[in-house]
């Protein structure tokens, strides 16, 4: 991989960090201009596309990525293949795998133990943190799930299932301003998802209960 085709991908992963998804996508498509038959570049924009909803160009993506190295694990992983577990049986996608089929199957805490694992081998990436903060939430752990759905947010701005996650959160936690804020921002990044119309929908009505109650108290 050459220098320049280097630096246009860590310029795509800093874009996406910051949650500026259009030049993002400028920098990996540079990218894949420039790389020839290598696959990460294609790896990278097929990930972004699949976390903005863009499925079938995500799917082409990586299917490329897959012809030029099919022994790339993280291509197999992105893919839903399980010959992850073949291609890297210690990697935190195997974990990752093994936690998500665990839960699945109702073993909660073998899953837990799963994913916290693989979080081990790769303590930013957003889905792992956001598969391990779901699961705690429904294991009635909430603080500590919280700390992880934020943590998917924070490090995958640009997702907008991500940020749905964290804003039904804040919203069963009370925090209705932050739930605003993260329901609000989600609907932007996919103005078509109708989980998200219906969480704002649950929001308004929460937050007119809460007005309802101060005026009570007021008067």
């Amino acid at each position: 991989m050459t220098a320049q085709t280097e630096r246009l991908l860590e310029s795509g992963r800093l874009a996406e960090s910051d949650g500026d998804v259009r030049q993002a996508l400028v920098y990996y498509e540079e990218a894949v201009r420039l790389s020839g038959d290598e696959a990460l570049a294609r790896l990278r924009l097929g990930t972004l596309c699949h976390r903005i909803r863009d499925y079938t160009r995500a799917r082409q993506l990586l299917d490329e990525a897959s012809r030029i190295d099919p022994d790339h694990p993280d291509v197999a992983f992105r893919l839903g293949y399980t010959r992850t577990l073949l291609l890297a049986p210690s990697s935190w996608q195997t974990w990752y795998l093994i936690g998500r089929d665990h839960r699945q199957l109702g073993h909660a805490e073998v899953a837990r133990l799963a994913y916290r694992r693989a979080l081990e081998g790769a303590p930013d990436e957003p889905e792992i943190l956001a598969e391990l903060g779901t699961l705690l939430w429904e294991m009635g752990h909430r603080d500590d799930a919280y700390v992880y759905l934020e943590g998917a947010v924070k490090a995958c701005p640009v997702d907008p299932g991500f940020a749905l996650q964290l804003g039904l959160a804040a919203m069963q936690r009370g925090n209705l301003i932050a739930a605003h804020r993260l329901l609000t921002g989600a609907k932007h990044l996919d103005p078509s998802d109708r989980r998200i119309d219906v969480a704002l929908q649950g929001l308004a009505l929460r937050r007119k209960e809460s007005r309802s109650r101060q005026r009570k108290r007021a008067a």
